[in-house]
This record gives C-alpha cells, structure tokens and sequence, in this order.
C-alpha cells in the first residue's frame, strides 16, 4: 500500500513538472524576446554571423512554432534573416496566444432527459 502511494505521487510529480515545462506560446515568446536581445547585442558588436550556442537556440524555437520558418532560415545565420524570421514567429505565437486565452462557450449540461 504504501509503495502504490509512494508510485503515485512520484507521477504526479512527474506530470505536474511537465506541465510546467511544457511549451506554450507565453514561455515560448519571452524565449524569442530574449532571443531578440541576444540578435540586437550582435548588431552592437558588428557581428555578421550569430554564435553557434544562440543559433541553435533560434532553429530549436522556429522549429517548434513551425517548421516552414526553419526550412525557410537554411543555414543562413546572419543577424538581420533570422531576426527577421524572429519576428515572424512572434507574430504567429502572439496569435496564438489569443486565441487560447479567448473564452469558449462552456459545455452545458441538460437538467432533464430529452425525451
């Protein structure tokens, strides 16, 4: 009994962690905010190739917003395409953002059979 116990709340820690660390387009736009920042400190050291480590950080999120955005950057790393393309994905991650936080009609319950 008290190994069950033990089980379940390991895997209710487990999914509560993943729930915490899931992907949604909030998390995912202050990654591309920060990610901008990083793009914008390049431009002040009059970097025309972005860093490896940011880089992958950059096709790691165009990849999950969507994949057409990754295909379309190649391997082109310089500062001004992918910012562009960072852009981009903001765009289509402040949409849907909206969408998720618009209300939707509640399920009702009918309170008598239907006959």
């Amino acid at each position: 009994m008290i190994e069950r116990t033990v089980l379940e709340i390991a895997q209710h820690r487990f999914w509560a962690w993943q729930r915490r660390q899931a992907p949604t387009p909030r998390r995912q736009l202050r990654e591309a905010d920060h990610l901008l920042s990083v793009i914008e400190e390049c431009r002040v050291r009059r970097m025309s190739i972005l860093p490896a480590p940011v880089w992958r950080q950059i096709v790691h999120l165009l990849g999950q917003v969507d994949s057409s955005l990754t295909q379309r950057l190649g391997i082109d790393r310089s500062v001004d395409r992918t910012s562009e393309l960072l852009f981009e994905a903001q765009g289509t991650l402040m949409e849907e953002e909206i969408e998720r936080r618009r209300p939707r009609p509640g399920k009702v319950i009918p309170l008598f059979r239907r006959r």
